[in-house]
């Protein structure tokens, strides 16, 4: 019994004693950031590029919506420059009963702000799917990525979807 009692102790000591080690707690690694961005500029959606509808054979099919992003910045030091990072949210809503499953669209990143060698527009293409039946999912893009200025204030970043017939308007041969 009294056996039992000091190996229970011991485990509990080593227990006890691994939990109170952290390894991590006195690492400290030095930030890869040449360059204080926490001033990252900020990400507007466009209102009148916030929703599409994707139509086929003059049906309306989904409406896609933006309606948020993640985001992040740092300091590319391979080009020196600094870089914003951003992963559109969308909210896609079936609007009639059909068997496609696999939505294709296309959202952009631009700076339309700051100087000339940072505007610019980037196109990304994304894919969500859709269970046959299900009304509403959410999905989460592929992060795009945009050089911007280091300095605070001179670069806002747009989001939107392209509201384009070629991007709205499914293809003759998929099936509804």
């Amino acid at each position: 019994m009294k056996m039992k009692k000091k190996i229970l102790s011991l485990a509990a000591l080593l227990i006890i004693s691994g939990c109170a080690y952290n390894p991590y707690e006195t690492a400290y690694v030095e930030p890869e950031v040449a360059a204080d961005l926490t001033d990252c500029p900020r990400v507007v959606i466009r209102n009148e590029d916030k929703s599409i509808l994707q139509k086929a054979a003059n049906r309306e099919l989904f409406k896609i919506e933006v309606v948020g992003y993640d985001g992040l910045c740092y300091f590319d030091e391979r080009i020196s420059k600094a870089k914003a990072v951003v992963a559109p949210h969308f909210k896609i809503t079936r609007l009639d009963d059909t068997n496609v499953e696999d939505i294709h669209f296309s959202y952009y990143l631009e700076t339309a702000q700051g100087p000339t060698s940072y505007l610019g527009k980037k196109t990304y293409f994304t894919e969500a799917h859709m269970a046959k039946g299900q009304n509403e999912t959410y999905h989460t893009a592929k992060e795009g990525e945009l050089s911007i200025p280091l300095e605070k204030g001179e670069a806002d970043i747009y989001v939107g979807l392209y509201a384009k017939k070629a991007d709205s308007e499914l293809k003759i041969n998929e099936k509804f």
